[in-house]
Parts: structure tokens; sequence; C-alpha cells
């Protein structure tokens, strides 16, 4: 007898979403379950979940493997582990995902734009409710969090190569990377930035980037920046395409890509895909 209940059940590739959460459960066609960490952060003093998805060949070798670190991951860890799951050792080299879930006990739009958002802006509404808005502007405390507690318990807990990590943001997440991109850097080898929201507050982001400059000569990291060519006024990620080409930092490579066809919600497995396979192309 079938019984109703009130959630829904959605299975993506490797991984099963039940009731707004990762349920652990081996998924179907012979993919390994992932792992779920629970955590406290320390400089928020939010509790968070980390989905680990290891390679399929992590039990058979001695291998220390990339890092792959996603947020919003509703939606970017069962895709990122789909695009893995079909291109590691393939056509990129295999890797360790990370994913770092909403806060627990939050709605999702106050978790992001409280995590995701580097300056208080309660007036930017774009996709927001007005509580969301108003927790806005403590990305520096996520991304301390992500610095002293995630990477460090990662690394320790998994075999994780320390000259390859990659930051993966989308929108909100991708104004996350491009923060981190200016203030921590060093953090991540690679970051894939898709739609950043470089509108937020007055283009603060801009402002960021040329204090950034003013103390640094060096940038050593690659940056992929992704956006749609149906998501409207592009001239934000051009604009900062532009700012950071003058800056002639060293090290620093920079690969911007328009989209063809696609706009802000199409756009991101395309994005991963490439972004992917320029930070971890398979070794010949």
């Amino acid at each position: 007898m079938f019984i109703k209940k009130a959630f829904s059940l959605l299975v993506l590739g490797a991984v099963i979403f039940v009731n707004g959460s990762y349920a652990n459960q081996l998924p179907p066609f012979g993919h390994s379950a992932y792992e779920t960490i629970n955590i406290h952060a320390n400089s928020n003093n939010k509790d968070y979940e980390l989905y680990v998805q290891l390679p399929k060949s992590y039990p058979n070798t001695k291998t220390s493997y990339p890092l792959i670190i996603v947020n919003d991951t509703n939606f970017a860890f069962p895709i990122t582990n789909g695009a893995m799951s079909l291109m590691g050792g393939a056509v990129v080299e295999e890797a360790i995902v990370v994913g770092i879930s909403y806060s627990k006990g939050d709605d999702r739009m106050v978790s992001r734009t409280r995590d995701y958002t580097p300056t208080f802006s309660p007036v930017d509404n774009s996709g927001n409710s007005s509580p969301a808005r108003m927790v806005s502007g403590h990305a520096q405390e996520y991304v301390d969090f992500i610095e002293s507690q995630v990477i460090p318990l990662v690394q320790k807990k998994y075999r994780i190569d320390p000259k390859k990590r990659v930051f993966v943001g989308h929108s909100y997440g991708g104004l996350l990377g491009t923060y981190i991109l200016f203030k921590k850097p060093h953090l991540f080898t690679d970051y894939i930035i898709g739609s950043p929201s470089l509108w937020y507050d007055n283009r603060v982001m801009f402002t960021l980037e040329k204090e950034f400059s003013k103390k640094h000569s060096r940038l050593p990291v690659n940056v992929a920046m992704f956006v749609g060519s149906l998501e409207g006024d592009l001239s934000d990620l051009l604009a900062m395409e532009k700012q950071l080409r003058s800056r002639h930092y060293e090290g620093f490579k920079l690969h911007v890509e328009v989209m063809q066809g696609e706009n802000h919600h199409s756009v991101f497995p395309g994005l991963l895909s490439r972004g992917l396979m320029a930070a971890i192309p398979l070794k010949k």
C-alpha cells in the first residue's frame, strides 16, 4: 500500500534529493555514495553540511586528487558530480567534489545572501526577499569558515593535491568567487565563475579589485568567467575583464566567454564542463 507523504523525491544523476536536502543513500547506476559531514562554522556560529563525492578510483589508489568546492549545493553539487562521472578519467582528471550546504534551519535565500555577499546592501532586491537583504554582507565570515575549517578538514581526511584546488560558483556564488579572488586568492588555484552578480551594491566588486591592485602586482591563479548571451546586459562582466587585463598581474590567466543561446538559468552545466576542462585537463 502506497501512503502519500508530503515530500518530493528527485533523482539527479548520482545523488538523491529529499525534502530540500540530500539523502545519503546509494545512488543508482553504480555510482559511489557520497559522504555527509556535519560542521559548525566558528566564524558565524552556523551549522552546515559538507557533501563529499570521492572518485570511483579512490579506494584502489594512493593518488592525491584535485579538490573541487561548490556552493549552491541544491543544483551545483549534483550537476558537478554528474559532470565528473562522465568526464573524470576520460576528459578531465578525477577529482574530489565537496559541496557546502546552506546553513541548517535557515531559508535558502537568507543563507546564500548572508554568506555570498561582501557588503550590507538592503536595497539590492533582485531575486531576494527583505529578510535575506537584511542579513547581507557576511561573505568575510563565510570565507574564513572555508579557509580555517572546510579546507583543512577535507585535506586531513582525504588525499587531496594541495596544488590544485578549484572553486565553482554561479550568480551570487560567482560574486562570492570574485570576492575570494580579490581578498584571499591563495585559497584556490582555479576559479570557475559563472554569471557573477557584479552589479551588487553599486558594483562594489570593481572597487575591491582596485584596492587589491594597489597592494599586489601578482595574482598567480587561473580564472574562467562565463555568462550566457541571453542574460541581458553583459557590460559588467566585460568591464571586469577589461579592468583585470589592464593590471597585467604576474602569473594571472584569465578566460572570459559569452556562451551563445544560454540564459542565467541554463548556462551553468555548459560553463562547468568548459571550466573543468581548463582547470583539470586529463594528463597525457
